[in-house]
């Protein structure tokens, strides 16, 4: 198995079949089927099913997918790496952003690493943070920014605390809430159970985070629906579902459904006491980062730090 192998076998995964890879490539279809022989031959294992219109990845294939895209992305690392001593950050860096930070965050991300560092392939990954954190240990992402939580908790990670936020109640029909409301607009922890909650599955940090904190404060929670896409969960309490525990970052248009963004939100702070989640940068401790992973990372924190004191977000900065 060489990196020529590596290259093959995710043109294939990525394109679905031999004459597309090929083209991506520039090489042809038959040397590509010999390179997949070879390397299913050296594992012991089928990487793809045939199909009359394509080939799809087998369990085995997607778990080597992730092992690829590392490995690759090491080999591309080292090669700008000492070609690009004393000189500007060069290379692709893949950056995970939550769901929730993603219209806060990313078109600035974006705009100042095009500006200071023009040799930097910039690609953003959003999704849940737990989700983040996985793909960070596989290899698959080579920095990201997640939450306390579930996430936070990895060992395979650096974290390093950037802020502090605190949760709200969010909902479109503020008569949900309105009648557990103090005459400061807020809500207390433990009238919080008198809602319904759509909320992400039990895996994700956010959903990790509250659970521990109401079950520390003995207040039970009512969670009517699990669905694990930020936009979607927006969508349903759109839809008079209740209401959700978020950020106010993820109030953001650029975070929720373009449907959902129609309508106003209203968020209410939750107190006595209050849901708060640490925001990280996490760096991965398997292998090294490079110069322009570090370099897009140093951008997100200062980003994030700027971003803190606005009324967009309202978190409490760490340094």
């Amino acid at each position: 198995m060489d990196l020529r192998d590596l290259r093959a076998f995710v043109a294939i995964a990525e394109t679905g079949s031999l004459a597309a890879a090929a083209k991506v490539l520039h090489s042809s279809p038959p040397s590509l089927s010999v390179r997949l022989k070879d390397l299913e031959d050296e594992f012991g294992t089928t990487l793809f099913e045939r199909w009359a219109r394509g080939l799809k990845l087998t369990e085995q294939g997607r778990e080597f997918l992730s092992h690829a895209y590392a490995i690759l992305k090491q080999a591309e690392d080292a090669k700008a790496s000492m070609l690009s001593r004393e000189k500007p950050p060069v290379g692709a860096v893949r950056f995970g952003v939550p769901g929730s930070l993603v219209g806060l965050l990313t078109a600035q991300l974006i705009e100042t690493c095009l500006e200071r560092f023009p040799q930097v392939r910039l690609r953003v990954v959003e999704s849940m943070s737990g989700y983040i954190a996985s793909w960070l240990r596989e290899g698959t992402l080579d920095a990201a920014v997640v939450f306390g939580g579930g996430a936070a908790t990895d060992r395979s990670a650096s974290l390093r605390p950037i802020a502090e936020e605190e949760l709200y109640i969010a909902t479109y029909d503020r008569a949900v809430v309105a009648p557990f409301l103090n005459e400061r607009e807020e809500i207390r922890m433990r009238d919080v159970q008198h809602l319904k909650l759509v909320m992400p599955g039990p895996e994700h940090g956010l959903r990790v985070l509250v659970e521990a904190t109401a079950r520390r404060h003995a207040v039970p929670l009512n969670i009517g629906m699990e669905i694990d896409a930020s936009p979607q969960i927006f969508e349903l309490v759109r839809r008079g579902h209740g209401a959700t525990i978020c950020s106010l970052a993820a109030r953001h248009p650029g975070s929720i459904s373009s449907l959902a963004g129609k309508a106003p939100i209203h968020t209410f702070r939750i107190v006595d006491p209050s849901f708060r989640r640490t925001v990280h940068l996490a760096t991965p401790l398997n292998r090294p980062s490079s110069r322009a992973t570090m370099a897009v990372a140093e951008v997100a924190v200062e980003t994030l730090l700027s971003l803190a004191a606005t009324d967009e977000w309202k978190a409490r900065r760490l340094k």
